[in-house]
């Protein structure tokens, strides 16, 4: 019998806070992970056995940015399907104005930063910089 492909599934989480008409998102900077070390992503990881996506972002939010978030907070709002990585990143949305996120793995990530969505910071992942320009044209899906 032939084996099946089977992906990887992520989910990501794009808080955003409004400043003075302008959106902003939190980004966190990657250290020790052998993965886009010193770039920009998204706070988010990889579903474990048994969880749904919402489950593992909830998940995640509380691991790297010691945030405890429900369900009704989230809101799914783009996929994005890696061919070559054999990924798919769920990215979800949730309001970051009453949120205080702090650092929940400092071995992991080394600067939690908020940045204008229109001007994302020089070392963000290109993956992430593809990401956040489709989220702003309401594109629900894209690839790599």
């Amino acid at each position: 019998m032939e084996k099946r492909f089977k992906s990887v599934v992520c989910a990501d989480l794009m808080i955003t806070k409004q400043v003075e008409n302008e959106t902003y998102i939190l980004l966190m900077k990657r250290q020790n992970t052998g993965a886009d070390d010193g770039y920009f992503e998204l706070p988010g990881g990889h579903l474990e056995k048994g969880e749904d996506l919402f489950d593992a972002m909830i998940r995640e939010a509380e691991e790297e940015l010691c945030l405890k978030l429900k369900r009704k907070d989230l809101k799914m709002i783009h996929l994005l399907h890696h061919y070559n990585g054999e990924r798919l990143n769920f990215i979800f949305e949730t309001k970051g104005e009453k949120l205080n996120p702090q650092i929940g793995e400092p071995k992991k990530c080394s600067e939690l930063r908020w940045v204008n969505i229109k001007k994302l910071p020089k070392e963000t992942t290109g993956k992430v910089k593809k990401m956040i320009k489709n989220i702003i044209k309401n594109k629900f899906y894209d690839f790599l």
